[in-house]
């Protein structure tokens, strides 16, 4: 009887190995000429978040060349000939408008714009609504949502007569988190954005007399637990030429996937981007235990959209210009 079971035995071990070797090898492949990193590297773990890097072949770095000279919303909002104001009117009546700002830029750079980035000052700190390409000498108005509930007064005693007159935003806070983010990107709720940034300042204790994001720098417990998050991940990708993208995960929950057209672009949303997976992760009820089948599995749906002419879903995002695509997500 022992003699008859182990071939089957053996036969079962066969193909459970197999099965085993198409998943490392369906996880190796490359879709739309990007490829999802699952190697057993600590360097891309701590505590529970767990940060998979995305790569590009050569031809995919070639094709979106010209992307890498696209300056960032966090590096253009202190240049000068660039701001962003409460909405400029432009001959109508002075009323509030608390989903509209204006952005001018008098630069000589093309500026991108991503949404989640969240801005601070004005009468009330936002969030930006799209992604966006702001050209040099333009001026236009953009949607935006609110994370500052409890104010609508410009309070930055610092800036020039101009600035006030203006109502200018002065500051860059970084990217929501997830969960504004997708309040943002999924629903178009305000409703849904306050209750989004309500959920994680009071996960961070970090409550403000005007109930605002960017409450998350009050210094506290939960602000030095998050902040020791950043400063292993800080530059993790520095010496990584080919990545443009990661996801994040908190055990086996994908917090988001973001992929970017050209690695000099990622490098340098990096920071921001990190700040808000890891103000959600700090907070979240989840093992350490690694999600890669998930990862790849969020990967494939993102990636995808990187082939010509396809859309954005409800669940992913994709943001071009002309030809290139310059921002992939998980929405």
């Amino acid at each position: 009887m022992i003699k008859q079971l182990l071939p089957i035995t053996a036969a079962l071990f066969l193909i459970m190995t197999a099965c085993n070797e198409d998943k490392k090898t369906d996880a190796g492949k490359a879709i739309s000429g990007l490829q999802l990193r699952t190697d057993a590297n600590p360097a891309w773990q701590y505590e529970n978040l767990r940060l998979y890097p995305i790569v590009a072949d050569a031809s995919v770095l070639d094709a979106q060349a010209e992307l890498a000279s696209l300056k960032t919303l966090s590096e253009s909002i202190q240049t000068h000939g660039f701001r962003i104001t409460e909405q400029k009117q432009f001959g109508r009546s002075n009323e509030r408008t608390y989903n509209l700002l204006t952005v001018q830029n008098k630069s000589r750079d093309t500026v991108y714009i991503l949404s989640g980035d969240v801005v601070t000052g004005g009468k009330q700190d936002r969030v930006i609504a799209n992604d966006q390409i702001v050209m040099p000498g333009t001026i236009r108005n953009m949607d935006v949502f609110c994370v500052e509930k409890g104010r609508w007064h410009y309070q930055d005693s610092t800036a020039s007569e101009e600035q006030q007159k203006l109502y200018a935003f002065s500051g860059y806070y970084s990217v929501a988190s997830p969960k504004v983010r997708q309040a943002v990107q999924r629903t178009g709720s305000q409703h849904e954005v306050w209750a989004a940034v309500a959920s994680v300042t009071e996960a961070n204790g970090a409550s403000s007399s005007t109930s605002t994001y960017a409450a998350l720098e009050t210094a506290n417990d939960q602000k030095n637990r998050r902040d020791a998050y950043l400063r292993f991940f800080d530059g993790k990708f520095e010496h990584e030429p080919q990545v443009v993208g990661m996801v994040a995960m908190c055990g086996d929950q994908v917090l988001g996937v973001d992929i970017f057209g050209h690695p000099d672009l990622f490098r340098r949303e990096y920071p921001s981007l990190l700040h808000g997976y890891v103000t959600e992760a700090a907070t979240a009820t989840c093992d350490k235990s690694a999600g890669d089948n998930f990862a790849h599995t969020a990967f494939k749906k993102v990636a995808a959209l990187a082939t010509p002419n396809t859309s954005s879903t409800d669940t992913e995002g994709k943001f071009a210009w002309g030809s290139k695509w310059v921002h992939l997500y998980k929405k």
